[in-house]
């Protein structure tokens, strides 16, 4: 298999179904054969990322690497990984790959500057790991924008209860606890909210429907981001 991208899932299995339902709703394709050939290494039982960031479980790099090798082997032309708390490692993985890895991180910060460019103050939700290794926070205060995040409080009864929901198959409580949570930060001036957990946003989709240009959905961003390696020259 030629030219094609390989995918580092499984953290958690709806998000790596998600983003690669998205990727082939925004492939220019018409026929089967000019869609992006994908392999994914779908590994579910790589540890909590959050949990071994907060010092509750043992570290995830091991797999993480595994996965990468595993890839290379194969001869990915790129890998993607749509999970944001798995980029808290990423120095590592990409210092482990051939393959350039394509940094979810990165491409949602551009896609904030692409669909908001007045905006100055950028929410952010994330998994209380994301945040507490200043993935987001680093990157975007770097372009220049402030950075609005939960507080520890709503981190421990909005954000991580929404997750964990959503894991669960609980959508309509994740949903509750996530509109809340965004509502608080456009409150304190958020003008645009990053959903940087590639599970929120299956419980913020009311709202990203009804107001997309106030979201950016970091796994429509990652796509973004392999659309750009991939559309290029022969397959424009």
């Amino acid at each position: 298999m030629d030219d094609f991208l390989g995918v580092l899932g499984g953290m958690g299995p709806l998000a790596t179904a998600d983003f690669l339902r998205k990727l082939v709703k925004r492939t220019p394709a018409l026929t089967d054969q000019e869609h992006i050939p994908v392999m994914l290494y779908g590994d579910c039982t790589i540890p909590d990322r959050t949990a071994s960031i907060v010092g509750d479980g043992p570290s995830p790099l091991p797999k993480l690497l595994a996965g990468i090798e595993a890839l290379n082997r194969a001869g990915a032309k790129a890998i993607c990984i749509p999970c944001n708390s798995a980029h808290c490692w990423f120095d590592e993985m990409q210092a482990a790959s051939a393959a350039p890895v394509l940094h979810i991180v990165r491409a949602s910060a551009r896609q904030v500057a692409k669909k908001n460019p007045q905006a100055r103050a950028v929410g952010v939700l994330s998994t209380v790991g994301t945040h507490r290794m200043g993935i987001y926070s680093g990157t975007l205060r770097a372009m220049g924008y402030d950075v609005v995040t939960p507080t520890e409080d709503e981190f421990e009864t909005l954000v991580s209860p929404g997750i964990a929901m959503m894991k669960a198959n609980d959508w309509a409580g994740a949903e509750a606890a996530y509109e809340k949570a965004s509502t608080l930060l456009t409150a304190r001036g958020a003008e645009i909210t990053v959903l940087g957990c590639t599970e929120i946003p299956f419980g913020m989709e009311r709202q990203y429907r009804a107001n997309p240009g106030k979201f950016v959905d970091s796994n429509d961003a990652l796509v973004d981001a392999v659309l750009e390696v991939f559309t290029r020259g022969s397959r424009t």
